[in-house]
């Protein structure tokens, strides 16, 4: 019997899925979330939309893609001094596209 991880694994690597991935960040001002779009924007045009609350106590930052490595993202943020913990993930199950 395959566990949950390991199928979601097989999933994203067989199809492109459209995914909605879940972050706290470090972000806390206007200037350093506009610094953080402008870095998505240049450096990971497979983020497709994203989103950061400096409204909520742990700055939540959404971004939803098709192809995103969650290990590229926060490496390339913390590059730029921005600390992003992954929280969640959901996957769009209606928005998939098979690359094979």
């Amino acid at each position: 019997m395959i566990n949950n991880a390991v199928w979601l694994y097989l999933k994203l690597r067989i199809m492109m899925v459209r995914q909605v991935l879940i972050f706290k960040s470090s972000v806390k001002t206007n200037e350093k979330k506009n610094f953080l779009m402008q870095i998505l924007k240049v450096n990971m045009p497979e983020v497709q939309s994203a989103t950061l609350d400096l409204d909520d106590e742990d700055s939540i930052f959404r971004i939803e893609t098709e192809g995103c490595s969650i290990d590229r993202l926060t490496s390339l943020l913390q590059i730029h001094d921005i600390k992003v913990d992954f929280l969640d993930r959901f996957i769009d199950e209606n928005r998939r596209t098979d690359t094979a």
